[in-house]
């Protein structure tokens, strides 16, 4: 009987006994306890437990009569309650170990981190957009590939009530491939989302709600503006004080942004 198959039914809450039950009334589709035994190769003391936990769990229908009828449940209709439960479950477990994880990490004496490698690099930025309540102020000097698409689905994600901004250079390389930074992320349409381009260094900034701030480098090819393959590195920094010292500056450099664009519009 298929290893991997009985492996995955086991996820669902079902012991290997009765996942092997199930598979074989897949097959069967109907049948008494003898036959499905049989065809099992579960002991005959067994299988009327096996059976009757199968029909708790909703995965079988067990028809009255001498001898008792089982008969399978088609799959799709028993999985989709199943897939929903584990996926609540898996939910609020997540909830719940964040709430502690953020609680106990705010105790840490020095709370800063090296984040090496790329898409170590990726998955913290997506944990820390993720996180935002109020804003998302983001500096981008260069982009890896397959970022800005990250990126953006990860804002597609959040409450239309976050702000963000963003500070980007015009353009970077990646496989000796122009991307228009600013272009890429204003036609993602978002409407929450604010982007201005700036002379910004090959580096770059999160900062989530004055609280947190992920800042990346990497060493890049001075003639192409491209990041070299496995030299990112990512410095992740809950000082609050640091995080709005730079989120003050930010929101300043942007200002002034905004300003002189104002001001060039009305000399027009």
């Amino acid at each position: 009987m298929d290893s991997k198959l009985i492996k995955t039914l086991k996820k669902l809450d079902l012991t290997s006994y009765e996942a092997k039950a199930y598979i074989t009334l897949n097959h069967l589709i109907s049948g008494t306890a003898v036959e499905i035994a049989k065809e099992s190769n579960i002991p005959r003391s067994k299988i009327y437990d096996i059976l009757k936990s199968l029909n708790r769990k909703k995965f079988i229908e067990i028809k009255e009569g001498k001898p008792l009828k089982f008969t399978v449940i088609p799959p799709t209709k028993s999985f989709k309650a199943h897939k929903e439960n584990l996926i609540d479950d898996l939910e609020e477990a997540e909830e719940t170990l964040r709430e502690i994880y953020k609680k106990e990490i705010s105790h840490v004496q020095a709370p800063m981190w090296l984040i090496p490698t790329e898409e170590k690099i990726k998955s913290k930025e997506v944990e820390i957009i993720k996180e935002a309540k109020k804003k998302l102020n983001i500096r981008i000097g260069f982009l890896s590939e397959g970022e800005a698409e990250l990126l953006i689905k990860t804002f597609r994600k959040l409450a239309p009530t976050i702000e963000i901004k963003i500070l980007a250079s015009r353009e970077c390389e990646i496989h000796n491939e122009k991307i228009d930074i600013i272009k890429t992320f204003q036609d993602a349409n978002i409407k929450n989302l604010q982007i201005e381009e700036d002379d910004i260094p090959f580096a770059k900034l999160i900062i989530r709600d004055e609280e947190e701030m992920f800042r990346i480098y990497a060493k890049h090819d001075p003639e192409t503006l491209e990041a070299i393959p496995n030299t990112n590195m990512g410095v992740w920094n809950k000082y609050k004080e640091i995080c709005k010292n730079y989120d003050d500056r930010f929101e300043s450099e942007f200002m002034k942004i905004k300003r002189k664009e104002l001001l060039e519009g009305i000399n027009i």
